[in-house]
């Protein structure tokens, strides 16, 4: 080095310099945001095992929390913000909200709790705070879009997946609005911005919000079978029911709704089949060994040689009953193979026709009639009514484990609440003699709560 000249020396700063710069551009060049494949090695490493965040630059510059952000006071900045955010839901503050919330995901964008209360907060908190039906749903649809970012960013959490399932299935379809929730999934309220149907972001295939929530379950519990990832909302055995579930809560909407043709057939077949042969057959560990809910004596045997005869068959008995205990497992085989059945089907529309037709003739009298002190025609509803009680006494009858469960007895309750309510029209005594006796008479507690059910009911054109 020595021997060289100044002038050739600094020629070989230069070359040494131009030489180790590629290596740091190749290894070192920062991404240019958050979910793109671009920038160093180093980078895109980050962004496959989700390790850096390349959005901070995103928080307003201008705001204290940016300041805290590049005095390394990152968590105190993240409370801030969080307390900010209450602060404006309290107040209403919709937009800040909305502001605030994205700021909080620029700072813990692999902070779970964040992804989750906030999803929840926006799909049911907020959308709460509306009057009108449709705003109600914009914020549902804010809370599962935030879910599904959640998703894109955290490609490890099967809780977020299976957040997006519950949202799509249990709060479009059970909440309070779910006949309004139910039908802007298919075709969203903003008719102009959406051409006529569904806002394609939570539903691009124009699909039954159960069937939605059914893929996003069982997306969650591919991805929970995947090495190395789990899941720590519930056991095993239970977060895999899911998909099984939301085919279930599909087949009983088409009979909420009054659908029971050959699709809700199918839909019922289809729930047994995914429930016996596929969620049925798998095995899950337990403190007696290996267990299959659907199991038959070729099984116990297999488990047993499989551990070495290490657990007795009463023990494998034992906890496979325990098992099924825990997620209903014999109800819900139960209730799909009855819902199969022709007779089952046939109840539940006739009991269905029934109520149509009361509120079709509700307030419907002839003169005669009135003058006679009679009530109105009900056009058949009494005829409906009691043949679809009788066909479902039949059902409870040939599956009396079906009889205690909440949604036969609710239906039950209901439709003698209807039936009742005709005799009262008519001025006409109850006979001593009806299909569901027992079941009125059982639950005599419930009954409070279904006459309620049926003044809300009535058709908004036909209240007082």
């Amino acid at each position: 080095m020595n021997n060289l000249s100044s002038k050739q020396r600094k020629l070989l700063y230069f070359v040494v310099i131009v030489v180790l710069t590629a290596p740091i551009i190749y290894l070192g060049a920062p991404s240019a945001g958050e979910g793109r494949s671009t920038g160093g090695k180093l980078a895109q490493i980050r962004i496959q095992e989700e390790l850096g965040e390349s959005t901070l630059g995103q928080v307003d510059p201008a705001s204290s929390t940016m300041n805290l952000v590049l005095l390394g006071m990152r968590g105190i900045a993240s409370s801030m913000l969080w307390s900010q955010a209450q602060t404006q839901q309290e107040n209403k503050d919709w937009a800040g909200l909305r502001a605030t919330t994205e700021s909080i995901i620029m700072l813990q964008p692999h902070f779970l709790a964040v992804w989750e209360y906030q999803g929840w907060n926006l799909a049911y908190n907020v959308s709460a705070e509306w009057d009108d039906v449709r705003d109600r749903y914009y914020w549902v649809k804010e809370g599962l879009k935030f879910f599904m970012r959640g998703t894109e960013r955290n490609r490890k959490y099967p809780e977020l997946v299976w957040r997006v399932g519950n949202v799509s299935g249990a709060k479009v379809g059970r909440s309070d609005e779910w006949r309004y929730f139910r039908q802007y999934f298919r075709k969203d309220p903003d008719a102009a911005r959406y051409n006529d149907g569904p806002d394609p972001a939570i539903n691009p295939n124009n699909l039954d919000n159960y069937l939605v929530s059914k893929e996003w379950f069982q997306r969650a519990n591919d991805l929970e079978e995947q090495p190395g990832i789990e899941q720590h909302l519930m056991q095993k055995m239970l977060f895999r029911t899911y998909p099984s579930r939301a085919q279930f809560d599909y087949a009983d909407v088409l009979h909420r709704e009054n659908r029971i043709t050959e699709e809700s057939r199918i839909a019922w077949d289809e729930a047994y089949e995914m429930w016996t042969t596929k969620f049925g057959r798998e095995i899950f560990d337990s403190p007696g060994g290996q267990i299959i809910l659907e199991f038959t004596e070729e099984d116990l045997k297999m488990l047993m040689e499989r551990e070495n005869n290490k657990f007795p068959l009463d023990v494998k008995r034992k906890w496979t009953s325990s098992y099924q205990d825990r997620c209903q497992y014999r109800y819900w085989r139960t209730l799909a193979a009855a819902e199969s059945l022709e007779i089952t089907r046939d109840a539940h529309r006739r009991i269905n026709d029934g109520k149509e037709l009361f509120w079709e003739s509700r307030y419907v009298q002839s003169e005669k009639d009135r003058a006679d002190g009679k009530g109105p025609e009900t056009w058949g509803a009494l005829e409906h009514l009691e043949d679809g009680m009788r066909k479902f006494e039949q059902v409870l009858n040939d599956f009396p484990t079906l009889a205690s469960e909440d949604d036969a007895i609710e239906e039950s309750l209901m439709a003698l609440v209807y039936w009742r309510e005709i005799f009262k029209l008519r001025k006409q005594p109850i006979p001593d003699d009806y299909p569901l006796r027992s079941m009125w008479e059982k639950h005599q507690d419930r009954v409070p709560e279904m006459e309620l059910n049926f003044r809300r009911d009535i058709p908004i054109s036909n209240r007082d």
